[in-house]
């Protein structure tokens, strides 16, 4: 069409994910899946339960989404867990969503890099060695050793193990990867105290118990590159949604004269969760982008262009431009979560077993208004889009080897009312 702007070659790829297939054995954290339970960089040392606890109805959330995300140059093992609460109730607040991000060190990568830092140290003791030689030599003059400085720091100073290792984009390479780039090297066998004792020092309290969180079926993802070839070609017919608007009234009002009394449900307002209230620039665009890969689930581009849903808000600007909680650096955008989740995850199912419902009522039932019949719809979880912000920097609590949870941003938009 000719009101889009023109893709470019120069573009940024971004990175899909499709649902491939059901997971039978769930205990790899080296995978991107969705549903399922989270598993654990370091299984002995999970994070506390508050990670994955609704903060409006205080409940277990379900974990939605899990991946293997490590960055280039990075010496840890990183992995990203989503959870939602699946209340209808608890949507639209503060605090039914929750991002983690969790390292622990990659003791393959660590060792090489010690490695490179020992013969830079051993390479710098030499060459200082041959400078005192020399100064013995020819006395208090001119001193070999200026070539070089003489500052142990300003030669193969030892890099920072800070967050500084994740700085740089991931390749597409790291991202698709299914499997650790460096196995994490085994531990000996600690005592109960001992672990007690560790989690305290991170500050671990009430650790989650995995086996008493709610779960939906795990699903696969498969990882590719998105095509927007056709883009410029396609164009989404906006003015349907009134017709979708218009055959729903008509729907309701059907309903509503078939009830008893001849009661009619005229003039009371309803929240509607499937279909969009307005149709702004900014969804038209969403949704012309989806429709080039309509099964998509997760879209992954770090430090990359977010897909809006709809417009942003003040609040919403300031949340995602707030700096990182732990090392007040920036965030930046990672990868969003796509609504064609709710169709592949039972969520609907599940809230209704949940609140001892029965299934959804259908229209055709006499003596129950409109409203009962939508309701009985509108459980479990929604949303049009869900943005995750981190760290630009990646940063790590506590030492290097220590397991670190960090919690991150999630920007939680949904059907415009």
């Amino acid at each position: 069409m000719s009101n889009k702007k023109q893709q470019t070659k120069k573009e940024p790829s971004v990175l899909l994910g499709i649902p491939d297939g059901d997971i039978e054995v769930d205990n790899d954290a080296y995978i991107t899946k969705l549903g399922g339970l989270p598993v654990w960089l370091e299984p002995s040392k999970p994070p506390s339960s508050k990670v994955c606890e609704c903060r409006i109805c205080h409940n277990p959330m379900y974990l939605i989404f899990q991946s293997y995300v490590p960055l280039q140059d990075s010496p840890y093992h990183r992995v990203l867990y989503v959870w939602a609460c699946n209340r209808r109730s608890c949507m639209r607040k503060e605090g039914s969503f929750s991002v983690i991000r969790s390292h622990v060190v990659d003791q393959a990568y660590l060792k090489a890099q010690r490695q490179k830092e020992e013969e830079k140290r051993k390479k710098e003791e030499k060459k200082k060695a041959a400078a005192a030689k020399q100064q013995q030599a020819f006395g208090n003059g001119f001193q070999l050793g200026d070539l070089w400085g003489n500052s142990a720091g300003s030669f193969g100073s030892a890099p920072s193990t800070g967050g500084g290792f994740g700085m740089r984009k991931p390749t597409a390479a790291s991202v698709v990867a299914s499997t650790p780039f460096g196995a994490p090297a085994k531990k000996n066998d600690t005592s109960q105290q001992d672990l007690v004792q560790q989690m305290n020092a991170l500050g671990i309290k009430d650790p989650v118990d995995t086996a008493k969180l709610p779960q939906f079926p795990g699903q696969y993802l498969y990882i590719d590159e998105e095509r927007t070839d056709n883009y410029e070609s396609m164009g989404i017919d906006m003015s349907r949604y009134k017709e979708y608007l218009d055959m729903e009234k008509d729907m309701l009002m059907d309903i509503d004269e078939g009830g008893s009394n001849g009661e009619t449900w005229q003039g009371e307002t309803y929240e509607k969760q499937h279909l969009p209230k307005g149709v702004d620039k900014q969804f038209k665009k969403f949704t012309e982008r989806v429709e080039c890969a309509p099964s998509q689930c997760v879209r992954y581009e770090f430090n990359g262009q977010p897909l809006f849903y709809s417009g942003l808000r003040p609040q919403d600007q300031q949340l995602i431009t707030s700096p990182c909680k732990y090392c007040k650096g920036p965030r930046v955008f990672e990868f969003q979560l796509m609504p064609n989740i709710l169709s592949i995850l039972p969520t609907t199912e599940f809230a209704t077993k949940e609140l001892g419902s029965t299934k959804p009522i259908d229209a055709k039932v006499k003596n129950v208004d409109a409203k009962t019949v939508l309701d009985s719809w509108n459980v479990g979880m929604e949303f049009g889009t869900i943005l995750v912000f981190v760290c630009q920097k990646d940063c790590h609590q506590g030492s290097i080897e220590d397991v670190s949870y960090m919690e991150e941003t999630a920007l939680v938009q949904f059907e415009t009312d």
